[in-house]
């Protein structure tokens, strides 16, 4: 039985320990059609071809589900989107001495994100050392963390960070902060981030590849000037571009405008395919286009029941219900099986009979055969509207074909499903019902 579900942050060890290979060579992708060793597109984490099989798995690439690898930083970056929780959790830590300057711990009412704000804000401002605490703040132009005026080396917040507590840690069940720095980066699977293919070669790569292979470059470059002893300004420069390379991976948006680019397309990133309306959340996870089922704009109609939702012809016409042949509807589903209202006539094979296709006086249903009828009045349908944010967003309601191209349902079922309407659509739905009792 599951008690509850608990998130933190993946640490580099947890990373290290999921990876299946670490990616050391950001030349190539591919040569000849094979995945090069080391690479981004390693078959260790994913086969690349349909009929190939994965080196980690055994299994091919329909059924692979694809694993991590991951790349050693040279020298530790910035989390773009964890940096405020960093800021949040140095101006809890003295920075002399390292005590907490945390005043109480005892906020129950609110969630761990408050928490850490909540800490912040009222942290004091004067260690019990004398040490005056300065102000922290994040550059986006350097990438980096300003302590006061002055640049705030991350290595030294890496220190800074090891002096909290773990006591404190475990009172408000969080993660240590020092993991939301980075020294290992995650590498998704090529299932993920899949190649434009033009047969079975590779015509181009996944935008979140090349992201990838920017980061590689320069971690190279700079594990390279490291050796070399090159001065400490060009060593700083080249810690800016992996600092860039690495917030343009997770968050594009967060990158400086002074950033000079190759080209005037801007790769996407991991947070671009998560977030807004058309990413992984909202489009393909929420807004998946599913069989049997039906979406339009709802109107207002004050002359249905409360227990009645007003479905277009159009769309009962499409929507179809399955019903099972039994000795007691055959004679009555053979006279239904004439008519326009069966769309599809299935056998105990599953295979299936389109009706469109055929003459309807041939086809001879027997019992334990399922036909599929079109929707009609007093059926039984579930009525959602989105965002479901309570169990009364997708109830059930009784079938009312009728004209026109919107659902219809009484004014007064408005509240449990949050739905409400303009001038515009009151109006046009009293036209609507005029229209109907014209017709009738």
């Amino acid at each position: 039985m599951i008690k509850g579900i608990q998130f933190s942050v993946w640490a580099a060890s947890d990373i290290r320990k999921q990876s299946v290979v670490e990616i050391t060579n950001a030349q190539k992708t591919v040569e000849n059609g094979i995945s090069v060793q080391n690479g981004l597109r390693d078959e260790r984490m994913g086969p690349l071809h349909i009929y190939s099989k994965c080196k980690t798995c055994g299994l091919n690439k329909r059924k692979c589900p694809g694993h991590y690898g991951h790349i050693e930083l040279t020298c530790p970056v910035y989390h773009i989107s964890w940096v405020t929780h960093v800021i949040y959790w140095l101006r809890c830590i003295c920075i002399d001495c390292g005590l907490s300057l945390i005043r109480d711990l005892s906020t129950p009412d609110l969630c761990r994100n408050k928490h850490l704000i909540h800490y912040s804000k009222n942290a004091l401002k004067k260690c019990t050392c004398g040490k005056r605490q300065p102000k922290y703040s994040w550059s986006k132009k350097s990438g980096s963390i300003l302590c006061g005026k002055d640049k705030y080396l991350i290595e030294d917040v890496i220190k800074h960070l090891e002096n909290l507590d773990l006591d404190i840690l475990k009172k408000v069940n969080m993660s240590h902060p020092k993991d939301m720095i980075l020294t290992c980066i995650p590498v998704p699977p090529p299932l993920v981030r899949p190649p434009i293919m033009n047969g079975k070669a590779i015509r181009a790569e996944d935008d979140i590849t090349y992201r990838l292979i920017q980061i590689m470059r320069q971690n190279i470059k700079l594990a390279k000037i490291l050796k070399e002893n090159r001065p400490k300004h060009i060593v700083n420069n080249v810690k800016e571009y992996l600092q860039m390379a690495v917030t343009g991976y997770i968050n594009h948006h967060k990158l400086p405008n002074t950033t000079t680019r190759s080209s005037k397309r801007e790769y996407t990133s991991l947070t671009a395919r998560l977030k807004t309306k058309e990413g992984r959340i909202r489009g393909n996870l929420m807004g998946k286009r599913v069989d049997f089922s039906g979406r339009s704009v709802i109107t207002g109609d004050d002359c249905l029941g409360m227990h009645e939702v007003g479905i277009p012809e159009s769309m009962a016409k499409t929507l179809t219900i399955p019903v099972k042949v039994t000795a007691y509807n055959k004679a009555e589903l053979k006279k239904l099986l004439l008519t326009d209202a069966v769309r599809f006539v299935v056998r105990p094979n599953n295979s299936r009979i389109d009706m469109s296709c055929i003459n309807r006086s041939n086809v001879q249903i027997d019992v334990g055969w399922t036909i599929e009828r079109c929707l009609q009045d007093g059926d039984i349908v579930c009525f959602n509207r989105q965002p479901s944010l309570h169990k009364m967003s997708f109830m059930a309601h009784e079938v009312r074909v009728m004209p026109y191209s919107t659902l219809r349902m009484n004014l007064s079922c408005t509240t449990p499903y949050n739905a409400d309407f303009d001038v515009s659509t009151i109006f046009f739905s009293y036209v609507n019902q005029l229209l109907t009792y014209i017709h009738i």
